[in-house]
């Protein structure tokens, strides 16, 4: 018997429905160089990689393309949290990340050790008071969560929170684990990383070779070209700390016109490399425009933005512009107070 239209219109109506209530059920995985998530019911993980069963297909997804998790039933008000993180206001987004640990599941209350550790980290690089309290997050997080899918990158923001105490022997350590991972991303990051680590102990030559070493090397996907723009970064910044301002400047201008605006910590730098090249070269009005694009462009780089303020605010008044330099103090002041720019600028 044909089956009346009537009812054919019901049924094709209900279908999005009954679609729309299956993915909201589902945990939901968001990647780096994706603009379509996916889901389905997460499995298992390891440090190198996550299980996604989708109906009858098993997806194994690698970690490092993992840019975060909607794990399902998890409460709606961490994805605010995770913008609060993503623009830079780690004291509001810590606090919802703390909420949302008394309710939700193995996996979400997983997750929310290594967001509240990150997010502490990440605060303390402009408000050095915090470090120590950030590295022992960190630090307890990958001693209890070794096969954690968020393994690596913890271990890589533990060596950037030693190098920032300046215990380099604890950052190599770190960086070193993170070398050995699987993706050749992650190990050119490593390696920019020690090369940090030589130049923040004096070692220029030694850390120029390093950061080239890196800057030559294949790179075919974009975490890997990025992390070659980094090592021509730690190149420029090498060159400046030995008084070639002028060619590091080169090198800036052209990582600034092919980096990607996505990549806004490294384009905060960039600037900021550039503004502290022109300072040395005594160029105020030049040095200013490179510490203003940070100030415009890129507030939620709290580190970066409270060194470019403290700039601005000595430089402004070599344009006869004393008014401009007094206003960024106060910003500096008022949103990094406890940064060690903020104590400059008052002791100046």
């Amino acid at each position: 018997m044909k089956c009346p239209i009537w009812l054919i219109l019901i049924l094709l109506a209900s279908l999005p429905v009954m679609s729309v209530s299956n993915l909201e059920a589902a945990d939901t995985i968001y990647q780096y160089n994706s603009g379509s998530p996916l889901l389905g019911d997460i499995k298992g993980y390891t440090k190198t990689e996550l299980t996604l069963q989708r109906g009858t297909k098993s997806v194994k997804i690698p970690a490092n393309e993992v840019q975060r998790i909607r794990w399902n039933g998890e409460p709606p008000q961490l994805n605010i949290a995770r913008n609060q993180e993503a623009n830079g206001n780690y004291a509001a987004a810590l606090d919802e990340y703390k909420k949302a640990q008394a309710k939700g599941s193995a996996n979400l209350k997983k997750d929310l050790q290594f967001l509240i550790a990150r997010a502490t980290s990440k605060n303390a690089f402009s408000n050095p008071a915090d470090l120590d309290g950030g590295i022992k997050m960190l630090d307890t997080f990958v001693k209890s969560n070794g096969d954690h899918y968020r393994y690596y990158p913890a271990m890589k923001l533990l060596g950037e929170a030693h190098l920032a105490k300046k215990d380099y022997t604890a950052a190599n350590t770190a960086f070193g684990t993170v070398e050995r991972s699987p993706w050749k991303d992650y190990q050119m990051d490593a390696k920019n990383m020690k090369a940090r680590v030589m130049l923040a102990q004096g070692n220029i030559k030694g850390a120029l070779v390093a950061f080239n070493t890196v800057a030559k090397m294949d790179a075919k996907t974009e975490p890997e070209q990025a992390s070659k723009r980094a090592a021509q970064l730690g190149s420029a910044l090498c060159l400046e700390k030995d008084g070639k301002q002028k060619e590091a400047i080169k090198i800036l201008d052209e990582i600034i016109k092919t980096t990607s605006s996505q990549q806004s910590p490294l384009l905060a730098e960039a600037y900021l490399r550039k503004g502290d090249c022109f300072r040395e070269l005594g160029e105020a009005k030049e040095a200013l425009i490179a510490y203003l694009h940070i100030d415009v462009l890129f507030p939620k780089e709290p580190a970066i933005h409270a060194e470019a303020l403290y700039h601005l605010s000595t430089l402004w008044g070599k344009v006869q512009k004393p008014e401009r330099g007094v206003e960024a103090r106060a910003v500096l002041q008022q949103q990094y107070p406890n940064s060690e720019w903020a104590k400059k600028a008052a002791g100046s």
